[in-house]
Order: structure tokens, then C-alpha cells, then sequence
């Protein structure tokens, strides 16, 4: 059962950000894995507009700008690491 009236870590956003736009796990199958609601991922995909429907609820495309933003990222941590 979702938890109604939590608010929701930094963590557990990002961690459903990931599988939103790494996975192909559906919205319901995301919402159940987090122990949330299908409206709250719902509300994440929207803010990072992760996903796009297109009018669609089972076809998606995953904007390719976040995955360029995470290359981006690992490659800096990398650079900075050495």
C-alpha cells in the first residue's frame, strides 16, 4: 500500500528518476517497487520530463538529453577523480 502524506526523500526521487529513464518498468511496476503512488511518479516523469507518452500509456520515449546530462556527469566525476 502507497504511503499518503509522506513527502518523499531526495533519494527515493532520484532513485525513480533512474529507473524511469534507464528501465523499461512500467509506471505501475515503478510506483509498487517504491512503495508509492502511480500519481507520484507520474509527478516525477513531469518535473525531469523524463518520459514522453505522447498521448500513449504504454508507448514512451525516454528524452535522450537525459542521458547525455548523465554521461556528461560521469565523465566530469571522472576528470575530477584523476
Amino acid at each position: 500500500m502507497a504511503r499518503q502524506g509522506w513527502s518523499m526523500s531526495e533519494m527515493e526521487i532520484r532513485r525513480i528518476a533512474y529507473l524511469l529513464s534507464e528501465t523499461d518498468l512500467v509506471v505501475a511496476a515503478i510506483a509498487e517497487r517504491m512503495d508509492c503512488s502511480k500519481s507520484a511518479i507520474m509527478s516525477i516523469n513531469r518535473r525531469f520530463q523524463i518520459r514522453d507518452y505522447g498521448k500513449h500509456r504504454n508507448i514512451w520515449n525516454v528524452r535522450s538529453a537525459i542521458r547525455e546530462e548523465r554521461d556528461d556527469d560521469a565523465h566530469f566525476e571522472k576528470s575530477q577523480a584523476n
